[in-house]
């Protein structure tokens, strides 16, 4: 039997398509073995949204070349298609692939070894490796073009999956045992087939038996409407929405290329707040775009503590070759963007630990991930909080109710169950 080991780096689209690979190579006969493990083959899947992502690429592709110099090693993802030339450049890779022909993978990797593959076997018999959420990718593709990011640059081309496929991937899942589905893309949010739109697709979705719970990824603030919300006030579908942010200043926004406005963005939380009680809000903030002022960083600082999310993703801006922002002046220092944000993060862990608090003495529902020290279960409320509490292994992948008794410092939920 021929081994395969897949590293993957960046969003739940990357990790969503390492396991369609993993999936046909082990339907044609491949065993999976860690990626910290010699092996026949490697399969590392990169993202390229920062320099230190790109760094965290080459780093994988080493490693597996020092695990066993003479495997097949594949490199796919977000760097190999931007910067292919860079990856030529380290002896021992021998296939490079960009995004839109990572279906083909598996066939590749089939003939290297002589291994009969037909392109068009279904992979339904393998069961997807994650154990208690299943990640559903339903589109691909930007072409907003925001100053920093480079995304729309690796994967251009704007495109949907058909309802029907994704639904008869959902009842799959639902087979298989899953609980809860994440439906994923790009830009979830300009999801389209004919004329259903994300919203129609999650009241589907809801309708599948076995499955208990529908999360969304990330949605851009313009693409929150009511048709979302309703379809957000379903029993299954998770109080949880994450709606970048990057900047609280109108300046920064502007020049990022975000249509909105700070005071724009607090419509949109106020609405979904007031339609969904409860929901968990988290982010994403870039300090340090060019340009930013101590004053800019102020104004996003205040936004934070106005909006009240409940996690907080901070970033500092990293120029990406070829984006508008990697040209623009007025470059900020290093020091000062880790400064700035460090300053973040705290008021970060301040805003899980406040929603946290505001969930005790509630009883909610817990999709059970993992079993940590002791007896001690963990996994997250649909909202996004995760919440610890005692209970045995065999509840993994279960969905139980539980009353929140109190947090630790860093916003995890302690609980019991009920």
């Amino acid at each position: 039997m021929f081994t395969v080991a897949y590293h993957t780096l960046g969003c739940k689209v990357n990790q969503y398509e390492t396991e369609k690979i993993r999936e046909a190579l082990e339907t044609a006969g491949f065993v999976t073995v860690p990626f910290g493990s010699h092996a026949d083959a490697y399969v590392i899947n990169t993202c390229s949204v920062t320099h230190i992502a790109d760094s965290k690429s080459r780093a994988a592709i080493r490693q597996a070349l020092k695990r066993n110099e003479d495997a097949y090693v594949v490199v796919t993802g977000c760097y190999s298609e931007l910067e292919p030339a860079q990856i030529r450049g380290i002896e021992g890779v021998d296939l490079i692939v960009g995004n839109d022909e990572k279906d083909r993978i598996p066939e590749r990797i089939a003939a290297r070894f002589g291994v009969p593959s037909d392109s068009d076997r279904s992979s339904v018999a393998v069961r997807p490796r994650l154990r208690t959420r299943a990640i559903v990718k339903v589109q691909d593709g930007c072409d907003h073009f925001c100053a920093y990011c480079i995304v729309p640059y690796a994967r251009r081309k704007k495109r949907s999956r058909p309802m029907e496929k994704a639904l008869e991937e959902i009842r799959l899942l639902a087979e298989f045992g899953y609980k809860e589905i994440v439906l994923t893309g790009i830009r979830l949010g300009s999801y389209q087939d004919g004329n259903r739109r994300l919203p129609d697709l999650i009241e589907a979705a809801a309708q599948v038996d076995g499955i208990k719970r529908i999360r969304l990824s990330s949605i851009e603030p313009w693409e929150v409407d009511n048709a979302l919300l309703d379809a957000m006030s379903h029993a299954k579908v998770c109080r949880h929405l994450h709606i970048p942010l990057q900047s609280g200043d109108d300046n920064v926004l502007l020049r990022m290329g975000r249509p909105y406005t700070g005071a724009q963005y607090l419509g949109i939380v106020s609405q979904v707040r007031e339609r969904l009680p409860g929901i968990g809000i988290t982010t994403d903030v870039i300090v340090g775009f060019p340009g930013e002022t101590e004053e800019e960083f102020e104004n996003t600082c205040r936004m934070v503590d106005e909006v009240g999310f409940s996690r907080l993703h901070v970033f500092r801006y990293s120029p990406r070759r070829g984006t508008r922002a990697a040209t623009m002046p007025d470059q900020v220092d290093p020091a000062v963007k880790k400064e700035r944000a460090e300053r973040l993060n705290e008021k970060g862990i301040l805003a899980m630990r406040r929603f946290a608090e505001s969930l005790v003495g509630q009883v909610t529902e817990v999709l059970v991930e993992r079993k940590i020290d002791g007896k001690q279960l963990a996994g997250f409320a649909d909202n996004y909080v995760e919440v610890r509490f005692p209970g045995d292994a065999a509840l993994v992948g279960s969905v139980v109710r539980v009353r929140i008794l109190g947090t630790d410092q860093n916003g995890k939920a302690a609980a019991v169950m009920e």
